[in-house]
């Protein structure tokens, strides 16, 4: 079966050109050998999708119910989250035929609150082959867009992997990570992809999903959670209404990839979601389910006190969240059960 598949590979790299798996690599070829193979590449459908990712149901099956289930037991804290991510992708794939854009997500909080593991729920319920899917594309502000010089430069490379991408699979997703620690105007470059156009150049974007991953505004998302507390507000009962135009200031305003952007400027960002702080009892779940992700299934109150020892809480003078999340509790458990069976 293997050598099948790989005779396949061949063939098709052969006849069409079109496989693309490195950002750096295809903004140098370009976008020519994609468009120009997309005919030849889709005679051989037939004979490759049993066998090789395709851009079709088998391949992207959708399974919005058990990433429903996924964020409802193993997210905690984010009740905005659970609530608006699945209604927002739903919506866009299943229950509206012909969306009228790209849906765009943009997450924002500290980190540790659950925005990377959100975006990799969402990968692994939408493809069949999760964060391997070739229509999955995650870029890091920090390594790939590392160079204010380049901007210019960027922008360009951005567009023509966009451009390639969803002409071979419209329902293509993008994840960028790190958006504070981009340039400035880098993001300006996929302004037209979000934007309501049935087609640019031949191309449909409307399909195609974006999320964005930030830091910006984390400080106001903490300060309004605190005024809502002070208020006797309950944390469940908080809407995103009471954060969401805080959010889209914060990352306008703030240093980073969205710094005055046009794409913010237009509106064209659907959800601004909030990662709330989490308060301890967010980070004890945490704790017990990195327990049972290391086969130690009924950790004591002990085990629990021991990894919350090493964790720190703020702001001063309340202390209600944890300032890491749950980002270090990995590895804090990790050396607590080395530490149990060896009996350091």
């Amino acid at each position: 079966m293997k050598i099948f598949e790989n005779l396949i590979y061949a063939v098709v790299i052969l006849f069409c050109s079109t496989t693309v798996t490195s950002f750096e690599l295809f903004s140098t070829l370009g976008v020519g050998l994609s468009v120009g193979g997309a005919v030849l590449y889709a005679g051989f459908d037939k004979i490759r999708c049993p066998f090789v990712e395709c851009c079709d149901d088998k391949w992207i099956p959708l399974n919005f119910n058990r990433l429903e289930t996924s964020l409802r037991d193993e997210l905690f804290g984010q009740h905005l989250t659970q609530k608006i991510v699945v209604a927002a992708l739903r919506g866009h794939f299943r229950e509206v035929a012909n969306p009228k854009k790209a849906l765009a997500l943009s997450f924002h909080g500290y980190p540790g609150s659950g925005k990377t593991f959100v975006s990799q729920f969402i990968k692994d319920n939408i493809y069949k082959l999760g964060s391997k899917s070739k229509f999955a594309h995650f870029f890091a502000g920090r390594s790939d867009f590392a160079i204010a010089e380049k901007t210019d430069i960027y922008k360009i490379n951005l567009m023509d992997w966009i451009r390639g991408n969803v002409t071979q699979c419209p329902m293509s997703l993008f994840v960028f990570d790190e958006v504070d620690k981009m340039p400035s105007g880098v993001l300006d470059a996929i302004k037209p992809f979000l934007d309501y156009h049935e087609e640019i150049n031949g191309v449909d974007y409307r399909k195609a999903v974006f999320i964005f991953l930030s830091n910006t505004g984390s400080s106001l998302i903490v300060q309004r959670l605190l005024d809502l507390w002070q208020k006797g507000i309950k944390r469940e009962d908080i809407k995103l209404r009471d954060f969401e135009d805080l959010i889209r200031q914060g990352a306008f305003n703030e240093k980073g990839g969205f710094h005055q952007s046009d794409t913010i400027e237009s509106d064209l960002i659907d959800h601004y979601i909030p990662f709330l702080p989490l308060e301890e009892s967010h980070v004890r779940q945490c704790i017990k389910a990195e327990f049972r992700r290391q086969n130690m299934l009924s950790p004591t109150e002990e085990h629990v006190r021991e990894i919350l020892k090493d964790l720190t809480f703020g702001p001063e003078p309340h202390n209600l969240y944890s300032n890491s999340g749950c980002k270090r509790i990995g590895s804090k458990v990790t050396a607590l059960i080395y530490k149990l069976r060896f009996e350091l």
